[in-house]
């Protein structure tokens, strides 16, 4: 979604927030001071009230917030030492209650493992690389082929004219493939790009519903393509509609393919879902990696953070793909699936397997569990 999608964007109640479809990890302004079981206490007393007020399933969030004051008041995170080991114990705490792709809580000033759909904003820390690019390798990868990877939809104002460009520079390709196997999320702004130029008719490609009391206070999710619809109560609903481009595009005739793995997580599994259920695009590969719940990341007392969802993104009249995913059309070795797709589309068997190894991804394809 943009930037700072669903999760962040528009709903300014948390900090530098990220469409939930991706999480930010927070990145600490000075070296925190040193941890003090106090400083966990009132870190995890302040995430109860946040979880409880601002979680998307508000039974649920009474769960969340009833362990984990039931935990402080035995006692049960005084034992700890060091901050990170109590933001690990913390986040395996909630995830035992009910497990959530994006639900964690961060330590202060340390590296901060990620769950699906949650890259780090830092740009590397220590020996950690740092993220790569949100765009790569857009072109003609064989004669009538297109080719495109993202590793995440960040909103880059750079990308989305760079994709604009690749998309009007090759409107006459017959096929395009869409790589996502190390998708790691964030908004829909590249996907606004996308469904014009491939849509024939407006529909709704997507409902999400935003935990109304947070809707409230940050008012509405930040994209044109997003309309408000009837929903219950405790829920401010949006649907992710399409309105064709006129005159229709080329790309409209044009056959798609979108490459996934257990990595493709977050907004990547929006368009995933969007893809299968509309039908517009075959997808190739292995079934992405369950986060489904969008939301935004907020301090903590002592510098802590936590990543909370706030909201669910479902096809309409269907359901969503949390802890599930999305399955592929065609179940293949995420490493294959380029290879698969080119020999489908008459590329010869060894131009095949020398354009899959030049365009495989870097970073891993399988789910992190």
């Amino acid at each position: 979604m943009n930037a700072r999608f669903l999760a962040a964007a528009g709903l300014m109640v948390f900090a530098p927030l990220t469409m939930a479809q991706t999480a930010p990890a927070a990145v600490p302004a000075a070296k925190a001071p040193a941890y003090t079981p106090a400083m966990g206490r009132e870190a995890v007393t302040k995430l109860a009230e946040e979880i409880e007020a601002n979680f998307v399933f508000p039974d649920i969030a009474k769960r969340y917030a009833a362990m984990l004051r039931t935990k402080l008041a035995a006692g049960g995170y005084d034992g700890f030492t060091e901050a990170f080991a109590l933001a690990q114990a913390v986040t395996a705490d909630l995830q035992a209650v009910a497990s959530d792709g994006h639900l964690r809580m961060y330590a202060p000033d340390a590296p901060q493992p990620q769950r699906v759909g949650q890259p780090s904003a830092q740009r590397g820390f220590g020996d950690r690389p740092s993220p790569p690019p949100a765009m790569e390798q857009a072109g003609m990868i064989a004669p009538g082929i297109a080719y495109v990877r993202f590793n995440a939809f960040m909103g880059d104002p750079a990308v989305l004219t760079a994709f604009t460009e690749f998309l009007d520079a090759n409107a006459g390709a017959k096929t395009l493939i869409i790589d996502a196997r190390t998708h790691r999320g964030g908004g829909l702004s590249e996907m606004d790009v996308l469904f014009p130029r491939i849509f024939t008719r407006p529909q709704t490609v997507m409902v999400m519903d935003t935990r109304a009391s947070v809707a409230e206070r940050g008012g509405p999710l930040p994209f044109t393509s997003l309309v408000k619809v009837d929903a219950p109560s405790e829920y401010y609903r949006s649907e992710h509609r399409v309105t064709p481009a006129s005159p229709t595009s080329p790309w409209s005739k044009a056959k798609i393919y979108y490459l996934t793995s257990g990595r493709t997580a977050s907004a990547a599994e929006h368009l995933a879902s969007a893809f299968k259920g509309t039908g517009r695009a075959t997808l190739v590969g292995d079934t992405t990696g369950g986060a489904g719940h969008y939301g935004g990341s907020l301090p903590l007392p002592g510098g802590f953070a936590a990543f909370i969802p706030f909201g669910r993104s479902y096809f309409p009249d269907g359901d969503g793909w949390e802890q599930v995913g999305v399955k592929p059309d065609i179940a293949i070795a995420p490493a294959r699936a380029l290879y698969d797709v080119l020999v489908r589309e008459g590329v010869p068997a060894a131009q095949a397997e020398t354009l899959s190894a030049s365009h495989m991804p870097k970073g891993p394809m399988e789910r992190r569990h």
